[in-house]
C-alpha cells in the first residue's frame, strides 16, 4: 500500500455521507475505508503513514465556475486591486510605476478595480491612463469583469473613437462632448479584452506561461480547489490550457465551458465541442457551450419585476426566448452540455424554459446536466422547476461574504420579492446543486463560501437573509460531490469511495462541528491529488 492515512475524522460525502477514521491509497485511488485498526493492518514497509491526529479530511473541492484563464497573468500585472489599494490615486501610481519598467507598446494589465470601495467612487478615464502609462496600452478590468477601462492607445489599437456606436448589448461610455471615456461595459469590453489576453502570451512566451498557469493552479491547490470549471474559455483560454498541459504543469482537473471567440461573444456549437480530449492529457475536457443571458451593467440583471425610476422596467437581456431556445437546441443536439449565466428572476425564467424544451425534443438532453449558473434571484416557483427537471443549480455563496451588500441593494433598488441566493429554499426543493466562486469576482476559498452559505455573513457583519442558511455539511456537498457531477467528473472525484481518485484536503478544523461565525478561520493544511501531496501549510511550493 502506497498511502494509509490515520486517525483521522474523514467526511466521505458518499451518498450516505458517513464518516470514517482512515484511508488507504494505492496508484492515486481509494482502495479502502474504514477505522483505524482496518487500515493500519494494511500497512507494509513502503507505505506512507500519515497520522491526522484527529483532523477533518474532505474530497478535493471543485470549484465548477472559475475565472482562472483570466487570472493566470495577474503576477505580471499591476496591482490594481481595490482593496488593498484604497483610492484612485495609489491605482494610478502603481499604474505609473509599472508602466516605467514596461517596454514602449507593450500591454499593461490589471484586474479588479472595485468603484463601491474607494471614497471617490469614480471609474477611471482614459486620459488618467494615459497619463499614468504614455507608452503604453493599458487594460484594467472592473472588479466585476463585466467592464474594464482602458487608455486612448488601448483604444485606438481596437478601433475605438468617438464615431463608433455601441456594440449590441454593450455600452462605450461616453463624456458630453461624445469623447469615449475608455469605461467599456459588457460587449463593448470584448475586442480590448482579447487583444490584451494575446499580447500578453505573445510577449511572454509559452515556457513562462505554463510556469504562470502552474503558479495560479498551486495557489487554487492550496486553497484545497482540485478541479475547475473555467466559465467563459475563449481561444486565448484554451491556449494557456494546451501549452501548460504539454509541458506537465497543470496540476488540477480542468473543464473548460466555451462561448464565443470573445468573452461575450455569441456562443458557437462547434468551438464549444473541439476542446474535448484531442491530444491532451484527461486533465482537460470541454463539451460545454456558455450563455450569457443577462449583464451586470448598466442594470443588475434581467427582471420582471419594475426598478425604480433610474433603469428600463425589465433591464436587459443578450437573448430573447425564441435565440436562446435554438444555442440551446443546437448545442443539445450536438451532446454539449449548456450552462447559462442567469441572475435575475426573468432571465432565470428563460433559461428553464429552454433547458425544458431541449429536454422535451432532443433525445438524451436529460443526460447533459444542464446548468444554471448564478442563480441569484429566483421566485419559489423558478426553484421547484428547476428541481423538478434534471439540470443543476451552480451559485456561488461567498458572493454573501463578498458582495452581499450589492444583493441588498438589488433587492431594495429592483423591487423584488424574494432573497438573494435562496439555498435554503434551493436545499428544501429538491434541487441538485454544485457551488462554486466566480474567481476572481468573488474568494476562491472553497472555506469561505461553505461559511457564507452556513452564516449568511456579510463581511460588514450584517447576515444576508439569515433564513436561508443551510448546514456546513450541505455546503460541503456542493463544492465536492454536487460539482463533481457538475463537471461530469462524479465517478472520478467529489467523494470518498473505493475506486475513486485519492483528491484529498486537510483540514484544521471540522467546518460541520464549527460554530459558523468561526468557519472562515479553518485552515486548510495539506491538499492531495492522485494520491500525493501538492501543497503542505507553510511548505515552500
Amino acid at each position: 500500500m502506497e498511502l494509509i492515512m490515520l486517525g483521522g475524522n474523514i467526511l466521505t460525502m458518499d451518498g450516505k455521507r458517513t464518516r470514517a477514521q482512515a484511508l488507504a491509497i494505492e496508484g492515486g485511488k481509494i482502495t479502502a475505508i474504514g477505522n483505524n485498526n482496518e487500515i493500519a493492518n494494511m500497512a507494509n514497509d513502503k507505505t506512507n503513514v500519515v497520522h491526522l491526529r484527529g483532523r477533518t479530511v474532505t474530497p478535493g473541492f471543485i470549484d465548477p465556475h472559475n475565472h482562472f484563464s483570466m487570472t493566470v497573468f495577474e503576477p505580471v500585472s499591476v496591482d490594481s486591486r481595490t482593496p488593498p489599494l484604497k483610492d484612485k490615486k495609489a491605482v494610478l501610481d502603481a499604474i505609473s510605476t509599472t508602466a516605467s519598467a514596461t517596454p514602449k507598446g507593450k500591454w499593461i494589465w490589471g484586474q479588479s478595480y472595485d468603484t463601491r470601495v474607494l471614497k471617490e467612487a469614480e471609474p477611471l478615464t482614459c486620459w488618467e491612463l494615459d497619463e499614468a502609462a504614455p507608452n503604453n496600452p493599458v487594460c484594467i478590468m472592473d472588479a466585476s469583469y463585466h467592464a474594464l477601462y482602458a487608455n486612448t492607445a488601448a483604444m485606438n489599437i481596437a478601433g475605438i473613437t468617438k464615431d463608433s456606436p455601441d456594440p449590441h448589448k454593450g455600452t462605450i461610455v461616453k463624456n458630453r462632448k461624445g469623447e469615449p471615456t475608455g469605461y467599456l461595459h459588457e460587449r463593448a469590453m470584448d475586442s480590448i479584452h482579447r487583444i490584451t489576453m494575446r499580447s500578453l502570451i505573445d510577449f511572454h512566451g509559452e515556457e513562462i506561461v505554463g510556469d504562470l498557469v502552474r503558479q495560479n493552479a498551486l495557489m487554487h491547490l492550496s486553497h484545497g480547489v482540485t478541479s475547475i470549471g473555467d466559465a467563459q474559455t475563449m481561444p486565448e483560454s484554451a491556449e494557456l490550457y494546451r501549452l501548460a498541459d504539454s509541458q506537465g504543469k497543470l496540476p488540477i482537473c480542468v473543464r473548460q465551458l466555451r462561448g464565443g471567440e470573445t468573452f461575450f461573444g455569441i456562443p458557437d456549437k462547434v468551438a464549444a465541442g473541439q476542446y474535448d480530449n484531442d491530444n491532451v492529457s484527461d486533465r482537460l475536457r470541454g463539451g460545454t457551450m456558455k450563455i450569457f443571458m443577462d449583464p451586470v451593467f448598466p442594470e443588475f440583471g434581467f427582471f420582471k419585476c419594475h426598478h425604480d425610476g433610474s433603469v428600463s422596467p425589465e433591464g436587459e437581456i443578450y437573448y430573447e426566448q425564441d435565440e436562446v431556445d435554438k444555442l440551446v437546441l443546437d448545442a443539445t443536439n450536438n451532446g454539449l452540455q449548456v450552462a447559462i449565466h442567469c441572475i435575475g428572476n426573468r432571465s432565470i425564467e428563460q433559461a428553464i424554459n429552454s433547458f425544458e424544451r431541449a429536454i422535451n425534443e432532443v433525445p438524451d438532453a436529460d443526460k447533459l446536466r444542464l446548468r444554471l449558473d448564478h442563480f441569484m434571484f429566483p421566485t419559489q416557483e423558478l426553484i421547484q422547476r428547476a428541481a423538478d427537471l434534471p439540470i443543476i443549480i451552480s451559485h456561488q455563496s461567498a458572493f454573501l461574504y463578498n458582495i452581499g451588500d450589492v444583493f441588498e441593494e438589488g433587492v431594495k433598488n429592483y423591487g423584488i420579492n424574494a432573497p438573494a441566493q435562496p439555498m435554503a429554499d434551493m436545499v428544501s426543493a429538491g434541487a441538485t446543486i454544485a457551488a462554486g466562486s466566480d474567481f476572481p469576482c468573488a474568494s476562491v476559498a472553497p472555506i469561505d463560501g461553505i461559511a457564507a452559505a452556513a452564516s449568511r455573513r456579510h463581511v460588514s457583519g450584517r447576515q444576508i437573509e439569515p433564513s436561508q442558511a443551510i448546514s456546513a455539511e450541505e455546503a460541503i456537498s456542493h463544492y465536492t460531490n454536487g460539482s463533481s457531477y457538475a463537471i461530469f467528473r462524479d465517478n472520478e472525484v467529489g467523494s470518498f469511495e473505493v475506486g475513486k481518485r485519492a483528491d484529498m484536503v486537510v483540514l484544521s478544523h471540522d467546518p460541520t462541528k464549527s460554530h459558523v461565525d468561526h468557519i472562515k478561520d479553518i485552515e486548510v493544511e495539506q491538499t492531495y491529488v492522485d494520491g500525493q501531496l501538492v501543497y503542505s501549510k507553510g511548505a515552500g511550493q
